[in-house]
């Protein structure tokens, strides 16, 4: 449980970061040398630990999930916005910051937010869970949860993006979840500057 505290500690430290930047108590080579030593510190508690276990399948079938998560993901995103008036108070912020940060420093955000949220809900708390339904439901709740949906749209949003990602890390492992929410922040990372 300890661990868990640990790691969801840390997401918050990753926004905290780009909030004392914003804040101008940081200057752009503090935040990126803070950043890196955060995701350095997290790759070293993940190898020490060895949280974060790889299965045994080939290459295809990883590349295969992977992909049709991305797309599913893609899809969700896209029907519900279509249904619904969505603009989620996660997704204002990501493009409001990252369009007063550098693209170094949203990025290494992003990329610290995919790892830490992954070993937190698909790795730490999956593995306290009994059940896949439990571990798959569990999971995408606090996921959507923890992105501050504000209407039903972004309630739908994030727990269609929750459940495939918890279904591509009971179908693979947490590395391939791990990338595939890499994959998704990467969109986000691509939309927000164009």
């Amino acid at each position: 449980m300890i661990r868990i505290v640990m790691f969801y500690l840390a997401i918050q430290l990753n926004g905290l970061l780009v909030s004392l930047y914003l804040k101008e108590y940081l200057t752009i080579e503090g935040i990126v040398l803070l950043q890196l030593v955060l995701l350095s510190v997290t790759c070293l508690e993940i190898a020490r630990h060895k949280t974060v276990r790889a299965k045994n399948m080939t290459i295809q079938n990883r590349l295969r999930w992977l992909l049709l998560g991305f797309v599913v993901m893609v899809a969700f995103a896209a029907f519900i916005s279509f249904l619904f008036p969505v603009q989620t108070r996660n997704q204002s912020v990501l493009v409001e910051v990252g369009k007063q940060v550098p693209p170094i420093i949203f990025l290494l955000f992003l990329v610290n937010a995919s790892v830490l949220e992954e070993v937190v809900y698909r790795q730490l708390l999956w593995e306290k869970l009994t059940s896949p339904f439990v571990q798959i439901g569990v999971t995408s709740f606090l996921f959507a949860l923890a992105h501050g949906p504000i209407q039903l749209g972004s309630w739908l949003i994030y727990n269609c993006l929750g459940l495939t990602l918890a279904v591509v890390r009971l179908k693979t492992d947490c590395m391939t979840a791990i990338a595939l929410h890499l994959l998704w922040n990467s969109l986000v990372y691509v939309l927000t500057f164009l």
